[in-house]
């Protein structure tokens, strides 16, 4: 019979064993914090303050960096219109081969162009040159020069692709203005909104507690033969009643949150704590001191009077286009030849004087154009009125809806005292059996919506305020793009 030991620990090994087993010790524990942190959501909270907020959404809302990369985009067009008008080099080489009965022919040639085309539509172009033929040499410099005499001569012409870039580097430049603006009043109301979220759900929670006091007061009377079933029935449809408004409340929460997650560019999985003033002051301003205001500083009306402008400028142009395109043209050159040498003497001169043309004579589209800019011109005048009476509407909507907050505030602040003393009285009867528990809890029903009805409208009325500046066009200021100036930024 063999009879074998064997030892978990063998000689020797002990302190590998202990080893081991600290390691996995350790990893079980760092497995089981990282499944806490994972379960727990460890991640640091977010504060986020009204000002943080603002200022973050406008750094990084998605949105907004879109329009912003249309303004970059209008900026670099703007730049190749304007390249058009550069000094250009172009360089030019070629290499030819022939051959016909008897004959053969290699030609190659060496040169390039520098011109320019300057904004009163002429141009001017320097062509050096060498070439060779078999075996003989030439070389050359020539001039050209291209006059409009009728259609496309002056700047307004002949810059018209310039001064439609800048036109559209600056609409895109107010049109992310108007993104930014409309971008803060989302983040201005959805911080407002995670705000009072949360103070109502406080405010139903509380109500909770106090309604859960009394329904055990009301069981242990019940039980005492001091109230009625119905007392205990009437308060537990009232608790579930402030229940279901509180989960409503925070089904609230969690969209507005992230709401407030999109605008600021934050992930939806990252918690947030916010925070915003609560104190207001009434606002008062006079209607037509708002309107004149608006119609200073907003950019839709900078924008439509400059559309405006624009439309009589294409209608220039369109005008201007009806002419003849008639142009002169010169070509000097001057040219030296030789075997071997004396290439570049230049001894042969060669002028050439045109007039050129290539003119419809009937010009019915340029004439159609010319109809069409002018009624463009027309619309962009009626748009100026409606864009006006669409701004003055704006104001007058929110003037009126401040006066009507502030009224309501004022009626809601009434109610709640008057619900407080309803209540008292009603939870002195209820204490000395003089009546049932009917009037305290429609009294707390009457006070608890006159503090929702409060807080709702003392939010609307701060958030209000923040739509009357952007109505009248000093929520944020506007900074013109730099190099291009409109007239009614003048």
């Amino acid at each position: 019979m063999i009879h074998r030991e064997f030892s978990l620990f063998p000689p020797g090994g002990v302190l590998v064993w202990l080893v081991v087993a600290a390691c996995l010790v350790q990893a079980a524990g760092t497995g089981i914090a990282a499944a806490g942190g994972t379960e727990t959501g460890e991640q640091p909270v977010v504060e986020l303050s009204l000002e943080k907020a603002v200022a973050r959404a406008l750094r990084y809302n998605r949105d907004l960096r879109v329009t912003a990369l249309g303004v970059d985009s209008s900026r670099y067009d703007l730049r190749a219109a304007e390249a058009d008008f550069d000094i250009r080099v172009t360089p030019l080489s070629s290499i030819n081969y022939s051959s016909a009965t008897g004959d053969q022919q290699t030609v190659w040639l060496l040169g390039g162009a520098i011109g320019r085309k300057f904004t009163t539509g002429i141009r001017l172009e320097l062509r050096p040159s060498i070439d060779v033929s078999n075996e003989e040499y030439g070389a050359g410099i020539g001039f050209s020069l291209s006059v409009p005499l009728l259609r496309g001569l002056g700047r307004e012409t002949v810059l018209d692709t310039v001064y439609s870039r800048e036109y559209a580097l600056r609409s895109a430049a107010r049109a992310l203005h108007r993104k930014r603006v409309n971008t803060m009043l989302e983040t201005v109301d959805a911080v407002y909104s995670c705000l009072l979220d949360r103070k109502l759900e406080d405010l139903y929670q509380g109500q909770i507690t106090l309604l859960d006091n009394h329904l055990r007061t009301t069981r242990i009377r019940e039980r005492a033969g001091i109230a009625r079933s119905m007392d205990v029935y009437r308060a537990e449809i009232r608790v579930r009643e402030v229940r279901d408004s509180l989960n409503r409340v925070r089904e609230r929460t969690g969209n507005d949150a992230d709401r407030l997650k999109k605008l600021t560019a934050l992930p939806l999985e990252r918690r947030i704590s916010v925070s915003a003033p609560i104190g207001y002051t009434l606002i008062e301003i006079r209607p037509d001191e708002a309107l004149r205001i608006a119609l200073a500083h907003r950019v839709e009306m900078i924008q439509a009077r400059e559309d405006i402008d624009e439309a009589v400028r294409r209608e220039h142009v369109a005008r201007q286009n009806i002419l003849p395109d008639l142009r002169l043209e010169a070509d000097y050159s001057r040219r030296g030849s030789n075997r071997y040498r004396d290439t570049f003497l230049f001894d042969e001169d060669i002028w050439s004087v045109s007039l050129s043309s290539s003119t419809d004579i009937a010009r019915t589209a340029e004439k159609a154009a010319w109809a069409q800019s002018r009624l463009d011109v027309s619309r962009r005048r009626l748009d100026l009125t409606s864009r006006r009476e669409q701004i003055a509407r704006e104001v007058r909507m929110v003037l009126n809806r401040l006066h009507k907050l502030e009224q309501q505030i004022g009626l809601r602040r009434e109610q709640i005292h008057q619900a407080r003393g309803k209540q008292e009285l009603a939870l002195i009867k209820f204490r000395y059996g003089e009546a049932d528990n009917f009037d305290l809890i429609q009294a707390q029903t009457e006070l608890q919506k006159a503090r929702v009805a409060l807080l709702s409208e003392e939010v609307r009325y701060i958030v209000d305020g923040y739509r009357l500046r952007a109505a009248m066009g000093t929520l944020l200021e506007f900074t013109p793009v730099a190099g291009t100036v409109a007239r009614g930024e003048q």
